[in-house]
């Protein structure tokens, strides 16, 4: 795990080594090699992962630093409490999930990694060894000797081996140190799991002698039932074996209706195109995650509004399901709402877009009553993209999940450890020209660095990111040239920062068709070690897209905060069809103007406005810490017009931003 400038109590739990026996609610027991109970303690014997496959194991490519791979198909079914898979994902730090890939990381500075069970994500999931296990070094370069096997053994079982996998150590050699080699075995004849650690060293980063380091257990579906086996566990130790048994019969029951997905099955961002092209489908997903069959009726709504919890709905809808005895233990039932959805949804943002939340929520109706209500809700984001006008077309839009108001103060930074990214999935078919990026930098500071951009392939239905399609970089000489959002300075105010706003073009534009998907990563060029005074702004504010990408060394992965953070990248792109010049080198602008005059000014100076076509403008004045203290919108014609700026200000330095079809200009201004 790198470590990142986060802000969290640190949680303190004793050291807990796995009892020699224990259980759950739903019948499940677990039996340690050291256990005493005749004919269930295991007995340690080592599956040699090159032996599987009658001695052609496979090896889990993309395994990195806090990531997860898959889906892996199994070549027999294996049944987990009450559910059957034939799939599972394996993540870097020491698990399994079922059901869909998740992100399982921690750090030294939060409360490490929760406790089984536990009804937040991720459910339906095993940990061997839950730790901050990485297969990279920190230049992103392969440990030598960390392997990942999997594949199937002589008995018929399906065995994944960590093998040789070390610690993230931010303070040693490499950033990783110890070494640790053990395996999750699956027998579908039985549906036993055996968890096998032939080695487990010392060596984990000193921030985390005095917390649950590592975590060993398993949890249902629901996060209700699971094994809570060992946390802290002490280390060294070697050759031990733990072997978790699932009963005949369970003795837990569970009514639950889960909200499974909104919008898409990964509830996942989407945009959604104005001036005339038709909205997409509305849709969410329902799974009964209990062990009963659901005879109740099933109320399935949707509501999308601009805040998650107040403000009115903008398109709100109800499907009703009459389950009738057919909502059967793992079932699923996808809710298409057929009222028709206005596109045109004012107001918008400098963006010229708009975030909403699409939130699914599921209820049963009469009895029995749904047994948990922490899984009957989920939303996701939904961004309203209108288009830049350019020589009296419409057609060129800017595709990103962010809001465009920053906080940089609250919120994050991305690109300058680790790689960032986002990916986006076309509403329609389009023709993508350039990227768009909001950057904070120091002005004049010798720590400035460029930003590489890469455009690669991305498959929406299965998550991966492909080749590089196209690669640009941002130059430190053309920091200067992108649109002024804000500006601050530092206490003292000898050191001036700006927040702008950048369109690098593409080498070649990108014809995608509707639906097919770009992934955008960049990263902050500096020297490993060195320092930075510039990066590319996130968004923390809500809703979030889970659009989020990391990447090490080429490796991309989900990002480990993709539920609460959305970087301020996107993509500028136009409509199939259309065909309409990009300006700007830099892309900072449409063709329009301002100016100031006079600059610097002892009296009320006069605002020069251009513009190639009558237009709303928003002008607002910002003081040195980046606060607006004036700002008005006005309708101005096409050609010149002029604006007053009110007096009464103090002397001093101030930032002036004119903002006009989705880009803004900035004007240092200075009054004697």
């Amino acid at each position: 795990m790198r470590l990142r400038s986060l802000s969290s109590l640190l949680g303190i739990l004793l050291a807990q080594a796995p009892s020699p026996q224990g259980g759950d609610g739903c019948g499940y027991r677990w039996y340690t090699s050291q256990s005493t109970v005749v004919d269930s303690a295991p007995t340690y014997s080592w599956v040699d992962p090159l032996t599987l496959n009658g001695g052609s194991p496979n090896i889990l490519s993309g395994m990195g630093d806090d990531n997860f791979v898959g889906p892996i198909l199994l070549p027999t079914p294996f049944v987990y409490y009450w559910t059957s898979y034939d799939k599972l994902y394996v993540g870097s730090n020491g698990y399994i999930t079922f059901g869909r890939g998740y992100l399982a990381a921690s750090s030294p500075l939060l409360p490490y990694f929760n406790r089984f069970p536990n009804v937040a994500s991720p459910n339906e999931w095993i940990a061997a060894y839950l730790s901050d296990l990485t297969f990279v070094d920190g230049d992103g370069q392969p440990v030598p000797g960390a392997r990942l096997y999997y594949g199937t053994d002589a008995q018929g079982r399906f065995v994944i081996t960590w093998d040789s996998v070390p610690y993230w150590n931010g303070a040693a050699p490499g950033e990783w140190s110890g070494r640790n080699s053990f395996q999750i075995i699956l027998n579908p004849a039985d549906s036993s799991i055996t968890l096998q650690y032939r080695f487990i060293q010392a060596g984990y980063h000193s921030s985390y002698a005095n917390g649950n380091f590592n975590v060993v257990g398993m949890e249902n579906i629901t996060g209700q039932f699971g094994l809570d086996i060992a946390a802290a566990w002490p280390v060294p130790f070697q050759e031990f074996a733990i072997k978790i048994y699932p009963p005949r019969v369970l003795s837990c029951t569970v009514t639950d209706a889960q909200a499974d997905w909104s919008l898409n099955p990964r509830s996942e961002g989407i945009f959604i195109l104005r001036r005339g092209n038709a909205p997409p489908s509305i849709q969410a997903g329902i799974l009964n995650t209990g062990n009963l069959v659901i005879n109740n009726q099933i109320r399935s709504s949707i509501r999308i509004r601009r805040i998650q919890t107040t403000g009115a709905d903008i398109y709100r809808d109800t499907v009703i399901f009459l389950a009738n005895g057919n909502f059967a233990p793992s079932a699923a039932l996808i809710a298409t709402y057929t009222k028709p959805l206005n596109t045109n949804q004012p107001p918008f943002t400098s963006l010229r877009t708009q975030s909403f939340y699409a939130i699914n929520r599921v209820q049963l109706i009469g009895t029995p009553a749904d047994g948990n209500n922490f899984n009957n809700e989920i939303g996701t984001e939904v961004v309203f993209c209108d288009s830049g006008q350019v020589g009296g077309q419409y057609g060129r839009y800017i595709l990103r999940y962010d809001d465009g108001n920053w906080d940089v103060q609250q919120e994050l930074g991305g690109g300058f450890d680790i790689a960032g990214g986002m990916t986006f999935v076309m509403p329609q078919d389009m023709v993508i020209e350039a990227i768009s990026a909001d950057m904070l930098y120091e002005d004049g500071s010798p720590n400035n660095r460029p930003v590489a951009f890469w455009v690669m392939a991305y498959d929406p239905a299965s998550g991966a990111v492909g080749a590089v399609l196209d690669s640009v970089a941002l130059e430190e000489a053309d920091f200067a040239n992108g649109d002024s959002l804000n500006f601050y300075t530092n206490q003292n105010q000898t050191a001036f920062f700006y927040l702008r706003r950048y369109v690098i073009p593409l080498t070649n534009p990108i014809s995608l068709q509707a639906g097919q998907g770009v992934a955008v990563g960049f990263r902050t060029l500096a020297p490993s070690g060195s320092t930075y005074s510039n990066f590319i702004v996130s968004d923390g504010a809500a809703p979030i897209s889970r659009r989020a990408l990391e990447g090490i060394s080429g490796i991309w992965a989900p990002y480990r905060d993709l539920e609460n953070e959305d970087y301020a990248v996107g993509l500028v792109a136009r409509l199939a069809g259309t065909s309409m010049a990009l300006n700007s080198t830099s892309g900072q602008s449409f063709d329009w103007d301002v100016m100031l005059y006079p600059n610097p000014s002892q009296g009320t100076p006069i605002l020069r406005i251009n513009l190639p076509e009558g237009g709303e403008v928003v002008i607002r004045i910002a003081d040195a810490q980046g606060r607006i203290i004036w700002q008005e919108a006005r309708n101005c014609p096409a050609g010149i017009s002029k604006c007053v700026i009110p007096s009464g200000l103090s002397s001093g330095v101030y930032m002036l931003g004119v903002t006009y079809q989705g880009y803004t200009k900035g004007i240092r201004m200075v009054l004697e």
